[in-house]
């Protein structure tokens, strides 16, 4: 992992990314394909596993617009040939960052980065799981689990993408635009100024969906049905009430495409052993997901655990007699 960080050369680079596919996501050798020439013989793609390309580079610092150049034509080619169920990525990659690409429309749209931390190689592997493997009974750690989910993750790339498309065929019907005016009212009492806009709303939305399916996880529970995940009712269903209910977010409901988001969403978290949760996995995944500008904006300073647990040790000596208020 450190060596990957160091950006090496354009051969050694590949070395690296092929140990790292057999390693974490047991690739068999012979299907990890190097040089693979396009079908019209235009050019070739540096890498490539199951519905995956790869383009290696030796510093995207530099070489960053040299990757709208080939990649969408190798996508285009990889979705011609490609037999895996899976979506087809691009993922350009010096090693030290990793940016996964989608081809919407016939435009190459950026789905999410990664900066190589060397000391965390786990987190890599977590971001890259969505990407480029179906590996279900994942250990539910809680960065591990905000990797794959979080703001720079694939799966909120492509969320977000197909949540603009509905929110601009949705917007203006009737009982979608009142669900947004709620909420935005409800924000506005809160934090007392405007801070709702169509971006937050959304984020809000993609979040939602991840909390009441790993909610449900939790219990483990199905989520193959997004209407009675979304209202709650597959909780209720086995007695559990006031838990999840109907919020201002299941507007995506109304179009066959939003029912499939949820589906697609509420699946990959049922990849992890939520059963078997034991840390406060939504403080990591909503922190992930909130930018630091926008946290600044809405007035929100998180207290470090570390800080909190002095606090709590020093102020609670009897936790289970006790009743704490925080008035912060």
């Amino acid at each position: 992992m450190r060596a990957l960080a160091l950006r090496p050369r354009h051969e050694a680079l590949r070395g690296h990314i092929t140990e790292l596919l057999r390693s974490g996501f047991d690739a068999p050798y012979e299907e990890i394909g190097h040089e693979v020439y396009l079908l019209d013989r235009s050019g070739r793609i540096d890498t490539m596993w199951g519905a995956t390309v790869i383009e290696l580079k030796s510093d995207l610092r530099r070489e960053l617009n040299d990757v709208p150049a080939r990649m969408p034509d190798y996508l285009a080619d990889a979705a011609r040939r490609s037999r895996s169920p899976r979506p087809v990525t691009g993922l350009a990659t010096d090693g030290a960052t990793f940016i996964a690409y989608v081809l919407r429309d016939g435009t190459l749209r950026e789905l999410a980065r990664y900066a190589t931390d060397p000391e965390r190689r786990n987190e890599l592997l977590a971001w890259l799981e969505l990407l480029l493997s179906d590996t279900p009974d994942l250990v539910p750690e809680p960065r591990v689990v905000a990797q794959p989910f979080g703001r720079n993750s694939v799966i909120f790339g492509r969320s977000r993408m197909t949540l603009e498309a509905l929110w601009a065929e949705l917007r203006d019907h009737p009982e979608v635009r009142l669900k947004r005016e709620l909420w935005d009212g409800l924000l506005r009492e809160a934090y007392g100024e405007d801070v709702g806009d169509d971006s937050l709303f959304l984020q809000h939305t993609y979040l939602t969906v991840v909390v009441k399916a790993i909610a449900a996880r939790v219990l483990d529970l199905p989520v193959t049905d997004p209407a009675a995940l979304l209202s709650g009712r597959a909780l209720a269903d086995e007695g559990i009430l006031g838990a999840v209910e109907a919020d201002f977010f299941d507007w995506p409901l109304r179009l066959p495409a939003g029912s499939d988001l949820v589906r697609h969403v509420a699946l990959q978290t049922a990849r992890f052993r939520l059963a078997d949760v034991e840390t406060d996995v939504l403080k990591i995944l909503y922190e992930s997901l909130v930018d630091p500008d926008q946290r600044h904006d809405l007035g929100e300073y998180y207290t470090p655990d570390w800080l909190a647990a002095r606090i709590v040790t020093a102020a609670v000596e009897q936790p289970l007699q006790q009743r704490v208020l925080d008035p912060a």
